[in-house]
């Protein structure tokens, strides 16, 4: 990956999260790329172009397709949202009115996943249960102002050699296998700029070509449920296809780069490219 790869996909990832498709599309091919170019000593990159997929580097059709089979509409603006989320390293915070994203979570993580509200009883022993378990926690309907008690949490303000956390007057023991995920309902919301710095906003508000495809959905439902049953096992098995074949593919470039002089003589590996 070269070095202006890296710049621009870390600075898609932390600042253009919380925007809309116009504005992530305006603040890149108008505003860095430009500026880019312009500079004096030339940075090498391959996504310096107009339309270039900045976060492909990221993901790829297997993934996106696991992605989709969980619930994630298929438009370019939640693909991208979910690949932010997915490589941010602070913890992500969904504006989320149409509650796409946390219907995505939901299915992802399944049964493992917990999930809670600030302000119901005995919020923080679950918290804390989730943090010494490492159990994936959902916070839904995160209000704009937040208990000071969550900011070490938020911010990952991890104590003795990063093995606890403090939460109130309590220590933690901190598991590395938690994962935590907030959520909120408000359309535009106003949160204080710590938390914004302590957290990686992601806009999952529906665009117009997601609510296209949802309403065409609903519509072919109500009309001929046959169809939209049809298409909706199709689309999964178009997937998982797409999945199969990116297994296949790693699983083939790692037999043939660990082959001897005498391809021929593995059969193994002649047995693997007869099944791809």
């Amino acid at each position: 990956m070269l070095p202006g790869d890296v710049l621009l996909i870390s600075a898609f990832i932390s600042y253009l999260g919380s925007f809309t498709k116009p504005y992530r599309v305006e603040l890149l091919e108008k505003k860095w790329l430009p500026h880019l170019k312009k500079v004096d000593k030339t940075i090498p990159m391959s996504l310096g172009y107009v339309g270039a997929n900045v976060l492909s580097l990221l993901t790829d059709d297997a993934i996106i397709a696991g992605w989709n089979n969980e619930g994630l509409p298929s438009d370019a603006m939640s693909i991208e949202n979910a690949t932010i989320l997915c490589n941010s390293v602070k913890w992500p915070l969904m504006i989320d009115p149409q509650l796409q994203g946390i219907k995505w979570i939901k299915n992802k993580y399944g049964k493992s996943l917990s999930t809670i509200r600030l302000g119901q009883k005995n919020f923080l022993e679950k918290i804390e249960t989730c943090i010494s378990k490492g159990t994936p926690l959902l916070i839904e309907n995160m209000p704009e102002d937040i208990e000071p008690v969550l900011d070490p949490l938020i911010g990952r303000s991890l104590i003795k050699k990063g093995t606890a956390i403090k939460i109130g007057d309590k220590e933690v023991e901190y598991n590395p296998e938690f994962k935590l995920f907030l959520h909120t309902k408000m359309a535009n919301p106003h949160y204080k700029p710590e938390l914004q710095a302590q957290a990686t906003l992601i806009n999952f508000t529906v665009t117009r070509i997601g609510l296209e495809d949802q309403l065409l959905a609903e519509v072919v439902k109500a009309d001929r449920p046959d169809l939209e049953d049809q298409r909706a096992e199709l689309t999964t098995q178009q997937n998982e296809y797409k999945i199969l074949l990116k297994s296949l593919e790693d699983d083939l470039l790692q037999r043939l780069s660990s082959a001897g002089d005498d391809i021929l003589g593995d059969s193994a590996l002649v047995e693997n490219l007869e099944h791809t």
